[in-house]
């Protein structure tokens, strides 16, 4: 494998673990896979604008606390690659189940920047951190032929 594929592949791979984090409704999990720092944004479909990891935390804490059940099945997926830079385009085809027992089916198109991390530590154990998260719900979505 050459080189430019290795690095789209952990990009990739760091993408997938997001999506593992969010189905896990796991705050610790999500911690692992997101840059803390000040600097990054994280916008819900539907939802406000959030900076810095203290208010992007408190909005997953509160999604996970609000959530029963969710699955992904991740399609369209476009992965550009830079210096240090990444960013990653993609549908998530979304399963969902809330806490009144509503099941959602949607469509969201996400935009997931990624930072190439020189520093390991607990939280910083994968080399390419999340400091961007913007998903748009899809309107007229019709869900793929498959089940998640």
């Amino acid at each position: 494998m050459d080189e430019e594929k290795d690095i789209e592949q952990r990009i990739e791979n760091s993408n997938t673990r997001f999506y593992k984090a969010f189905e896990s409704l796991s705050i610790e999990k999500m911690e692992e896979v997101w840059k803390h720092d000040d600097n990054i944004i994280c916008i819900h479909p539907g939802w406000e604008m959030f900076a810095g990891w203290t208010a992007i935390r408190e909005s997953w804490a509160r999604i996970f606390e609000n959530t029963r059940m969710i699955k992904f099945f991740i399609t369209n997926t476009k992965v550009k690659a830079f210096e240090n830079m990444a960013i990653v385009v993609c549908l998530e085809n979304i399963d969902t189940v809330t806490d009144n027992q509503n099941t959602i089916k949607m469509g969201v198109i996400a935009t997931n920047i990624f930072e190439q991390q020189n520093v390991k530590n607990n939280y910083y154990n994968n080399e390419w951190l999340m400091i961007h998260h913007h998903g748009s719900v899809v309107a007229n979505y019709i869900p793929p032929n498959i089940s998640i």
